[in-house]
C-alpha cells in the first residue's frame, strides 16, 4: 500500500454523517451539471451508507473525478449523449 493510499484509508469514516449507516466499498454514479450540460462518470469506486446511499470518496478517486472534469472542460473527452429530462421543482411561498 503506497502512502497515497494509507492517507485515503484514514480520512474515509466507518459511520454516515446521517447517523443511521454503515459505510461499504461499492460504486456509484457522480452527476455534475458544467455549463449547462450534466456529465455523468459511471461506476466510481466510493463508500456507500447502507441506509441512505451517500457516497464518499477516497482521495484518490476525487483527484481522477478532478482529472475528468478539466479534461472534459478543455474539450479532451469524447461524451455520449445521454437522454434526459429535467424538472424545476417550484415551491409555493407558504412552503
Amino acid at each position: 500500500m503506497d502512502k497515497l493510499q494509507r492517507e485515503s484509508a484514514k480520512m474515509i469514516p466507518d459511520t454516515c454523517s446521517c447517523g443511521k449507516g454503515r459505510l461499504k466499498k461499492g460504486t456509484t454514479d457522480f452527476t455534475v451539471r458544467v455549463e449547462g450540460e450534466i456529465i455523468v462518470i459511471r461506476d466510481v469506486p466510493a463508500y456507500v451508507c447502507d441506509s441512505c446511499s451517500e457516497a464518499y470518496f477516497s482521495i484518490e478517486t476525487s483527484r481522477k473525478i478532478d482529472e475528468i472534469m478539466r479534461e472534459f472542460r478543455a474539450g479532451r473527452l469524447l461524451t455520449k449523449p445521454l437522454r434526459a429530462g429535467e424538472v424545476e421543482l417550484k415551491m409555493s411561498a407558504s412552503t
